[in-house]
């Protein structure tokens, strides 16, 4: 009995522990309930995000993100409260972000992301202010995000859980995400 105890109990709940410190500290999986995201992200596919990143380097432009929606998004979209979105970084602290004509200018520039689909809506933010950010989906005309919260269209920083890094599920659609 005691051999069955080291050999097979012991390891077993020493993995499980070490899982869940994984899990709460470095990387935890999410799956994404709808087609924000897509073609990047399909619905209910599942993703690793890195819980961590952000400690070593800042929000960038393009990163795609895990966060706690505010009150306003959780309004906005019908979303149940406490569950995370994820969205895709297109407007920093200062930035001044608007979509005309099918494509997305950051500070008077088109900025581009290969897989996003064209947005066919016209909106002009206010600048970007400090300490927040403006995320939109992938999927421009069918994700709730920064172009329908109001009134405050934007998303904290200090809500962003993770950076989202890798699709794990299902595993034809496995990848890193960029």
């Amino acid at each position: 009995m005691r051999r069955a105890f080291t050999d097979v109990v012991l390891p077993l709940a020493v993995a499980l522990a070490l899982a869940f410190v994984v899990q709460a500290a470095l990387a935890k999986p999410y799956e994404i309930p709808t087609g924000s995201m897509e073609p990047t992200i399909q619905p209910h596919d599942r993703v690793v995000a890195n819980r961590v990143i952000y400690r070593f380097r800042d929000i960038e432009r393009g990163d795609i993100i895990v966060f706690q929606p505010t009150e306003s998004a959780v309004r906005e979209c019908g979303a149940p409260p406490g569950e995370p979105f994820v969205k895709r970084v297109i407007g920093l602290p200062g930035d001044r972000v608007e979509v005309r004509d099918g494509t997305t200018y950051v500070n008077g520039a088109p900025y581009r992301v290969g897989k996003a689909r064209t947005p066919g809506y016209e909106k002009t933010w206010p600048v970007v202010p400090p300490g927040e950010l403006l995320v939109l989906g992938d999927n421009r005309d069918n994700s709730c995000d920064s172009h329908q919260w109001t009134p405050d269209p934007f998303l904290p920083e200090d809500s962003v859980i993770g950076q989202a890094e890798i699709v794990y599920w299902p595993p034809s659609h496995l990848g890193f995400l960029d």
